[in-house]
C-alpha cells in the first residue's frame, strides 16, 4: 500500500493525526511505504493507493474543532484499502 501524507509539522493537531496514522500502519502490520511532506497547510491530507482523504468542510463541526478527517475516517478508510489487495 502506498500513503502520502500532507501536514504541517508547526500545528500540534496535525503532528498528532501524522503520530496516529504511522502508529495505526505499525501495531496492525500493515505493509505499507509511506511519504511524508512537511507543508505549510491548514489541513493535513491522507492519500492512499492514491485516493485523497481530506476534510472538505467550510465550517467547523463545532467551536474550535479541527478542520481534517477525524481518527475514526482515517481508520476506516485505511482498513478498507488493506483488506481491498
Amino acid at each position: 500500500m502506498d500513503i502520502g501524507l500532507v501536514y504541517s509539522r508547526e500545528d500540534p493537531r496535525q503532528a498528532k493525526v501524522r503520530d496516529f496514522v504511522i502508529n495505526y500502519i505499525r501495531e496492525r502490520g500493515i505493509l505499507a511505504k509511506v511519504t511524508e511532506s512537511v507543508e505549510p497547510v491548514n489541513s493535513p491530507t491522507l492519500i492512499i493507493n492514491g485516493r485523497i482523504l481530506k476534510d472538505m468542510r467550510s465550517k467547523p463541526r463545532q467551536k474550535r474543532a479541527p478542520m481534517f478527517p477525524d481518527k475514526e475516517d482515517m481508520a476506516r478508510a485505511l482498513d478498507q484499502h488493506a483488506w481491498e489487495l
